[in-house]
């Protein structure tokens, strides 16, 4: 049993906002904030000694969260967000492909991804074929079937997505790929920390996530999960300490090691996660997960309580879904929406998160979330 109470406590930020909106960003709590002022201050304070020493517990970090997403350290590289992550499509061998080859990419992707691939289709290397995500496998195999080509080369798909909060079967995706030659993309930003997450068994080619999300850790935490053996396919864009084997001719660094640049980058937010991982298993995990399918089920039934007000496009079942829900708004458009979020944020330091493309708003449900949290939340959309 979780002490909610104790743990709003230790998190300042509540104090501040109203916070339903952890997909974005979650809150830290007390604890790895401290500790990350006191990992700068070892890095700023201490001199080089004490920057070497916080590379080496970003290092140790990274093993950590290696071991917790169930793969091995050599295929896990830290990044600066999911964002640069996902730019790991770029150094995907699309001259070898020759182009543009197709690229099957679903139609429920973060606007992030959609602008990459947009930018690949635009200079000829992809041309881009969308098909339905669905939390119903069958529905969803159904439909890459129906829009495979001979030249397709690459199938893009959200673990959990974050407009809709939709859950698939990334395993389903990665084994129908691998059987056809293709190489699967995951993006789990929404899912890292929300659901156990096995790399190995998922069996996918690519996985990027983030730590400040559904880990609730600092600002600047990315992770990039290349599979083993697949790395050699790739040619990074970036060369720096830490990419490259310099004693060996300048030959890349093994596996996803030949993404993370460790030249004076901020290592005290990496060996933060240290910390965040502390918090997070002090709790339990199981707890947490539990908490977060109670909110959901709870919010989810006061939103078919208001029939005329709200409709939910988010999936009613938990395991087909996540601790996000998205719900359109009667005779509200997404701009709308979006313009009375931005308004809520700067008069009330209420944290919403508009989905202008499915003219909805998304809410999060996270474990130091409380049921008035929602309260107040469907009052304030009232005055809309």
């Amino acid at each position: 049993m979780m002490n909610i109470e104790h743990i709003r406590a230790g998190m300042p930020a509540l104090s501040e906002t109203l916070q339903v909106n952890s997909g974005t960003k979650g809150i830290c709590a007390a604890p790895v904030v401290e500790a990350l002022l006191e990992n700068t201050k070892r890095v700023e304070y201490g001199g080089y000694l004490g920057y070497c020493e916080m590379q080496q517990k970003a290092a140790s970090a990274r093993t950590r969260l290696a071991h917790f997403f169930g793969c091995d350290d050599s295929e896990l590289a830290f990044t600066g967000n999911a964002t640069v992550s996902l730019n790991v499509a770029l150094a995907l061998p699309w001259e070898r492909w020759g182009g543009p080859v197709d690229v099957l990419i679903s139609d429920h992707e973060y606007p992030t991804t959609n602008m990459l691939f947009g930018y690949l289709e635009k200079i000829g290397k992809a041309r881009l074929i969308r098909y339905a995500l669905s939390e119903d496998t069958e529905a969803m195999i159904a439909s890459l079937e129906q829009n495979v080509t001979a030249g397709t080369k690459l199938v893009v798909a959200s673990h959990v997505c974050c407009n809709t909060g939709l859950r698939t079967d990334p395993k389903a995706l990665s084994d129908w790929a691998r059987a056809r030659g293709i190489v699967s993309y995951i993006d789990g930003a929404q899912a890292a920390g929300q659901l156990p997450i096995n790399l190995a068994e998922i069996g996918c080619d690519l996985y990027i996530t983030n730590g400040h999300k559904w880990l609730f850790g600092p600002n600047g935490v990315g992770l990039l999960y290349v599979r083993a053996g697949f790395a050699n396919e790739l040619t990074p864009a970036m060369v720096g300490m830490g990419t490259m084997n310099f004693s060996e001719h300048g030959s890349w660094a093994p596996g996803a090691q030949r993404f993370d640049l460790a030249a004076t980058r901020p290592a005290q937010v990496l060996a933060t996660m240290h910390v965040a991982l502390d918090w997070l298993e002090g709790l339990e995990f199981k707890n947490i997960w539990a908490r977060q399918k109670a909110l959901t089920a709870y919010v989810k039934r006061r939103i078919s309580e208001m029939p005329e007000r709200f409709t939910l496009i988010t999936p009613q079942e938990f395991e087909k879904s996540s601790a996000l829900a998205s719900i359109t708004i009667t005779g509200k458009t997404g701009e709308q929406i979006g313009a009375f979020a931005g308004k809520m944020l700067h008069e009330k330091r209420a944290f919403l998160r508009p989905v202008p493309e499915f003219d909805a708003l998304r809410l999060s449900m996270a474990y130091y979330n409380t049921e008035d949290d929602f309260e107040r939340t469907f009052a304030m959309l009232a005055e809309m």
